[in-house]
């Protein structure tokens, strides 16, 4: 078993396995630096051109902190925090595409930008914990002052899955640079993931305390995906399969006979959210392709996972729209076309093409999603016409009146992905 999971750890590699900048908060006028000849037509350079400006745009100035060993909490507050980092679920999917997207670009500008963002907040972290067990309530509440909030409150899925799998990625990327601080804040995660997180008897991960009773299919990338890395890096299939299993579980509450997902599940009511949303379909996708990339050829719950993509991908394909976009609830034609949702499609399309568990064919609706995608980023690399963060919904209007800042931070991680993805299909 170790030997499956150390090549499927290598596998993981080779294809790739909330940012401090302002945000302007009205909708956005997208302009495109290298726009495609038509919506169904995008070349790799096109498609290249656009996961480095996009990679580019996430690059800031960082700055590490000071961590002194204090006597009193005065002093700890006199010393200089870290600068540049930040610590949420949209910058973690974000950090977590700029690393695939090196895998196609070479730029080890952002590559390192990922490795020093991550070592900072662990050092970070690392201090912060000491200050809490040293001066007990008042250290926690200074450190609930810092950058890496989420972290140190966690109490969600939302405060950590995410951010901890880039973190995992890049440790088994850059095993050399791993530090303790590193290990200490993802074994912190793993934690949270396995033991504390609520759930159903079952074993699905739910929101129990805090949102009204509810399964959500974000969570199946919020918790899901961290699984699976924490599988691959410790070598460890359970974890994997936990991953599996939560999408199995989920599937059985959400998935309708079109192959598209609802919006989450209200256990205490037994019933399905009414609306199909774009992005809820969209942490799907992901979560079943990397599930998948990371499962043995022979796990007894592979052909599950497969038989759900499938499903999931031919609904999809029905209901894309003539440019290559999909809308913020898919079944609306008369809806907005979303970014965010439509680079997880492009992404999962792609990996499962490239991975044999879908036609080759289907590469060609991967593309045409780019092409879609492609008229959304700015010259400088900025992601429009994406949803902000979005509960689930009661009615239609509230999908349709989401506000769509520039520059959300939900768009830029699966724009790179799904660009990294499709690149690397001329790679095999």
């Amino acid at each position: 078993m170790k030997k499956i999971l150390t090549h499927a750890l290598s596998l993981l590699v080779l294809s790739g396995g909330y940012s401090t900048l302002a945000q302007d908060k009205t909708n956005s006028s997208p302009v495109s630096a290298v726009a495609p000849t038509d919506s169904a037509t995008i070349s790799d350079a096109e498609i290249r051109d656009v996961v480095s400006r996009v990679a580019k745009h996430q690059i800031h100035a960082l700055a590490d902190g000071e961590y002194p060993a204090v006597t009193n909490l005065d002093d700890a507050k006199a010393a200089k925090a870290p600068e540049g980092i930040s610590w949420g679920y949209p910058w973690g999917v974000a950090l977590f595409g700029m690393e695939r997207s090196v895998d196609v670009t070479g730029d080890k500008d952002a590559d390192n930008f990922v490795v020093q963002h991550n070592l900072i907040c662990a050092r970070d972290y690392g201090w912060l914990a000491g200050l809490e067990k040293q001066f007990d309530k008042e250290g926690n509440a200074f450190a609930r002052t810092s950058k890496i909030k989420p972290l140190i409150g966690l109490g969600s899925l939302d405060s950590c899955g995410a951010m901890g799998n880039e973190i995992l990625e890049s440790m088994i990327r850059h095993p050399d640079q791993v530090t303790p601080e590193e290990k200490a804040v993802v074994a912190r995660i793993a934690d949270w993931v396995v033991n504390n997180q609520d759930r159903l008897p079952d074993g699905t991960l739910w929101r129990s305390k805090n949102m009204g009773g509810t399964v959500w299919p974000d969570d199946l990338y919020m918790g899901g995906v961290f699984l699976v890395r924490w599988g691959v890096y410790n070598h460890d299939q359970k974890f994997i399969d936990d991953a599996a299993n939560q999408i199995i579980h989920q599937a059985a509450l959400e998935a309708d006979s079109d192959g598209l997902w609802f919006h989450g599940y209200f256990e205490t009511n037994k019933m399905h959210a009414p609306f199909k949303w774009g992005r809820g379909n969209g942490w799907v996708t992901v979560a079943l392709v990397e599930t998948l990339s990371a499962m043995d050829e022979k796990d007894p719950l592979r052909p599950q996972l497969i038989q759900i993509l499938k499903n999931q991908i031919e609904g999809l394909k029905k209901v894309q729209a003539a440019d290559g976009m999909w809308r913020q609830v898919l079944d609306k034609p008369e809806l907005w076309e979303e970014t965010s949702c439509t680079a997880m499609f492009a992404y999962g399309i792609a990996r499962a093409a490239n991975r044999g568990w879908i036609d080759a064919s289907n590469m060609a609706v991967a593309r045409k999603a780019f092409a879609g995608i492609s008229k959304n980023v700015t010259a400088d690399g900025v992601v429009n016409e994406t949803c902000q963060g979005t509960n689930i919904g009661q009615d239609l209007d509230y999908y349709i009146n989401r506000p769509r800042p520039s520059d959300d931070p939900h768009g830029r991680g699966p724009t790179m992905l799904a660009g990294a993805e499709i690149l690397l299909a001329g790679k095999k």
